[in-house]
């Protein structure tokens, strides 16, 4: 009888193990077999949201507007020759991650979702996906694929430039490597010049669509070059994205 009822509460405790949360918190720190720290796992991201308020936390010096990049015609490209005389908002995913990162595929389906607000605005954007070699770049496809999951009509294109880093040679020029790359975020001026920097300390710390049009907002006026204020205009209709409980804090490095 005794035998039985060990048994019965061994059973027990099997099931009620299985049905623990196995969600992992996006602000934590992982052990990699090679001793370095590596992002937190995705399981129980639930509802992606990203922050409202991001200040510039990082280097404007980097070089990024020095950096070649590779178009998805397998030309060289520099950020600058994306959009000569405009602002461009440069957004560094983390790159051909297995499996896809959900944080990246969501910022970029957002990106696309808004992409008509930036333009309002006289902005570009562009996404930079880093690989670790050429032969990764057909993984491109496969992150694009789940992107369009993340939109109303899957069949609409990328509307803004897609570029690739090969061997992450973009990413250690800009400091951000981490289990391939740390998300960033930049913004360029018209003239060239990086005025916004913000590089992610866990998977999820990222600034959200409307956080970047209003830096973008912000560049407007030296823009215009005339000296004056220019008139007021209708701020650009931004897809909202879901409310949720703030997350904790990352955890110190």
């Amino acid at each position: 009888m005794k035998i039985r009822t060990w048994m019965s509460l061994l059973l027990l405790m099997a099931v009620a193990g299985c049905g623990d949360d196995q969600s992992v918190d996006p602000s934590a720190d992982m052990s990699t077999g090679d001793g370095s720290n590596a992002y937190g796992g995705y399981y129980g991201a639930g509802e992606i949201t990203f922050l409202d308020e991001a200040s510039s936390n990082a280097s404007l010096d980097a070089g990024l507007t020095s950096i070649s990049f590779v178009a998805s015609t397998g030309e060289e490209k520099k950020i600058g020759d994306l959009a000569p005389g405009k602002t461009i908002v440069v957004v560094v995913t983390r790159g051909n991650t297995i499996p896809i990162c959900p944080y990246c595929s969501t910022q970029t389906a957002r990106l696309i979702k808004n992409y008509d607000a930036f333009k309002e605005l006289g902005a570009e954007v562009a996404v930079v996906y880093p690989i670790e070699t050429g032969d990764d770049s057909s993984r491109l496809t496969n992150f694009l694929d789940d992107v369009k999951t993340k939109l109303d009509d899957a069949s609409n294109p990328v509307p803004f430039p897609v570029l690739l880093d090969v061997e992450l040679k973009g990413v250690d020029q800009l400091g951000i490597r981490k289990d391939l790359s740390k998300p960033a975020t930049y913004i360029v001026d018209s003239a060239g010049n990086v005025q916004y920097a913000y590089v992610g300390e866990h998977i999820g710390d990222r600034p959200s669509v409307p956080a970047l049009l209003a830096e973008v907002g912000k560049l407007k006026p030296a823009d215009s070059g005339d000296g004056e204020t220019p008139p007021a205009e209708e701020k650009p209709v931004v897809d909202p994205e879901p409310a949720t409980t703030p997350t904790e804090e990352p955890a110190a490095e």
